[in-house]
């Protein structure tokens, strides 16, 4: 009968606790939810009824503070934030990026870099680390420390679509128009329906325009500018700017922007032109250009299929197309998923080797 009566009680323990995880599971969707619509209180009345039920919950201190430092509310999310990463476990790091965040929000930059920095020594960063790290370092107009950051990112998540977006950003205001277009193109591989993507086909669509200008003074004169540096012998993009440039005056009366077909005939000509940039033996692991993004674009095959893909931005998109080719769609999609894991892996090796 005491064995009976045990086995009971541990049964009923049991079902409490299954019962109380289901609970606190059901409370992070909810919390999580209110998060996204902007509800930033309700999501944080979600979390502390966790709290209630797990006084000792790191989940619901990291959301917590997230939702605070969303909020503004930046005094409570560092308490919370803090709180997180005392507890330790899988949530410190991320609970370590909001208290950066929330550092970087009150202009105490330099505070949230040191911390960042301190996170890589000691912990196994992820690609949040960097990419906030990154936004720091773009904040004090460190534009190096900025990309090497990023790069790092791109590295540990060659996924991460908002380090390729930052990435474009970097590389166009330092006028580097190549190397802004390779992270562009990547970036809107991985996100095709934002805002952002419609500012990263923009920013190739004016780097495809970029050097051709009519003549002020004499009718029907086109005035070409070549980049300086790009005829120079070891000028790694001088032939794909050269090349661009011709294109754009061939073509100078078509409008840009305007259709699906003359964006994917830029486009071809611009990934032929990568054909001939040399990717053997980079002078170092930053140059993600040469490291990643050419090899990427230069092992391409389907290249009507590659640009129908990252057009669906566009009012409307191209949505016709795309039924009619979804078996082919789906097989870059296959062959895109296949060739970053592999890369990644490669990358990964070498940059443990350095």
């Amino acid at each position: 009968m005491k064995k009976y009566v045990i086995v009971l009680c541990l049964s009923l323990f049991s079902l409490v606790a299954v019962q109380a995880q289901n609970q606190l599971e059901e409370l992070v969707k909810e919390g999580i939810a209110y998060h996204d619509n902007g509800q930033y209180e309700k999501a944080i009345e979600s979390y502390q009824k966790m709290l209630e039920l797990d006084p000792n919950s790191s989940i619901a201190y990291y959301e917590i503070g997230m939702s605070y430092m969303y909020a503004k509310q930046y005094d409570l999310a560092l308490e919370y934030s803090n709180k997180a990463i005392e507890r330790g476990g899988r949530y410190t790091v991320p609970a370590i990026v909001v208290k950066a965040s929330t550092l970087s929000n009150q202009n105490r930059v330099q505070e949230a870099i040191e911390l960042l920095e301190d996170t890589i020594e000691k912990y196994e960063a992820d690609v949040m680390v960097y990419y906030n790290l990154a936004i720091c370092y773009f904040k004090l107009n460190n534009l190096d420390g900025a990309e090497r950051a990023l790069v790092a990112g791109i590295y540990d998540n060659p996924l991460h679509a908002s380090s390729h977006y930052m990435l474009a950003v970097l590389k166009e205001s330092q006028q580097l128009r190549i190397e802004s277009m390779l992270s562009a193109y990547f970036f809107l591989l991985l996100d095709q329906h934002s805002a952002r993507s419609v500012k990263m086909l923009q920013l190739i669509e004016q780097s495809f325009a970029h050097g051709v200008t009519v003549s002020t003074e004499e009718k029907n004169v086109v005035n070409l500018t070549i980049p300086k540096g790009s005829l120079e012998a070891d000028s790694k993009y001088g032939m794909v700017e050269m090349g661009l440039v011709l294109n754009a005056a061939a073509n100078f009366e078509l409008k840009i922007g305007q259709d699906i077909q003359g964006f994917c005939d830029r486009t071809t000509n611009f990934l032929g032109l990568l054909q001939g940039v040399k990717t053997e033996n980079p002078a170092s692991m930053l140059e993600l250009d040469l490291v990643f993004y050419v090899p990427f674009f230069n092992a391409i095959r389907e290249k009507d299929v590659f640009c129908n893909y990252i057009y669906q931005m566009t009012p409307g998109g191209n949505k016709q197309w795309l039924d009619k080719n979804e078996k082919k769609v789906e097989s870059f999609q296959q062959w895109m998923q296949e060739w970053i894991q592999e890369k990644a892996s490669e990358l990964e090796q070498q940059v443990e080797e350095k």
